[in-house]
């Protein structure tokens, strides 16, 4: 079998534009702090067989950053068997996000879920004791299923994922359906205390678009939660534009959230516009900086300067 290693950091100096608040390093983009691992093998008859894992990291101290019942070694790692037939996976299993919508790729810097505000990522969470099915893509479409299997005695609502995707010429749609609450809880800050996983009926769909003019990516993405009772509890809008130039590519990003039960949290209700440039020093290395204001309480103007680096 083949193995490989790749990886990346993503660092920062960012003003969140908070009320008191003071520029200071910044973490970016969890999944941009990450080694990657993983091995290939060919099976013969067409069928591929090995593993992936990932393990993150906060680049602010180096702290394990991975998702997990306590300080997690591995965000996800997971073996497979692909072929003509498509790919299935069990172990601890990313599941399937709108990042593709986000100019910033959800690599942090000031991406529409960075600094101040809430986003309408949906989706990218790691589920452990799961199981997946990813089809083969055919003209275009292709369609992925993960869900937990922890056990009657211990979970009610299971975690379950649902994508459906279009990828053709310089068109992508996606549609993303989850249900129940994560089976893995987040570490803290950083070593702070775990709070227990949730089991609870939560529902949260999106649906997101993009197209790409060449001299342009455009993109659209709507995000909406409910809670146990069936009640919105988040309606999240994002535009966000890609506009690449040589060594440089312009990001913009407009958000539009309406938070809390029954919307009735206004004051937790965002709108968020944010600008960015990125410089290729490299294939390897980025340079970038941006500017985003939130209108929401304690929020304002911040700003950040990043630098990537992948390897």
């Amino acid at each position: 079998s083949t193995a490989t290693i790749s990886g990346s950091i993503s660092v920062g100096v960012m003003d969140t534009g908070a009320d008191g608040a003071k520029a200071g390093v910044a973490h970016l983009g969890n999944g941009m702090n990450a080694i990657n691992i993983g091995t290939r093998e060919d099976l013969g008859g067409g069928l591929r067989g090995g593993f992936d894992s990932q393990i993150r990291f906060n680049a602010q101290t180096g702290d394990v950053n991975s998702i997990g019942n306590g300080n997690a070694l591995f965000h996800s790692i997971n073996t497979f068997i692909s072929g003509g037939f498509g790919t299935a996976r069990i172990g601890k299993i990313v599941e399937a996000s709108t990042c593709g919508m986000d100019p910033w790729a959800c690599g942090g810097g000031a991406a529409l879920q960075a600094g101040v505000g809430v986003s309408a990522l949906t989706g990218a969470l790691a589920a452990s004791n799961a199981i997946s099915y990813t089809t083969p893509t055919i003209n275009g479409f292709s369609a992925g299923y993960l869900t937990s299997l922890t056990g009657p005695a211990e979970r009610t609502n299971e975690r379950e994922t649902l994508n459906i995707n279009y990828a053709k010429g310089p068109l992508m749609l996606t549609f993303i359906d989850i249900k129940g609450g994560t089976n893995t809880a987040a570490n803290g800050a950083f070593g702070a205390a775990i709070s227990a996983p949730a089991d609870t009926p939560t529902k949260n769909q999106a649906v997101g678009a993009s197209y790409d003019f060449g001299v342009a990516r455009l993109s659209l993405v709507n995000s909406v939660a409910k809670n146990a009772a069936g009640v919105k509890t988040a309606n999240i809008t994002s535009i966000g534009a890609t506009v690449p130039m040589g060594a440089y590519t312009i990001l913009a990003g407009y958000n539009k959230a309406k938070t809390g039960t029954g919307y009735t949290a206004t004051e937790a209700n965002d709108t968020k516009i944010a600008l960015g440039v990125n410089y290729a020093l490299s294939k390897r290395t980025t340079l970038g900086a941006d500017l985003f204001k939130a209108e929401a309480v304690n929020a304002g103007t911040g700003f950040l300067v990043r630098a990537r680096h992948t390897f």
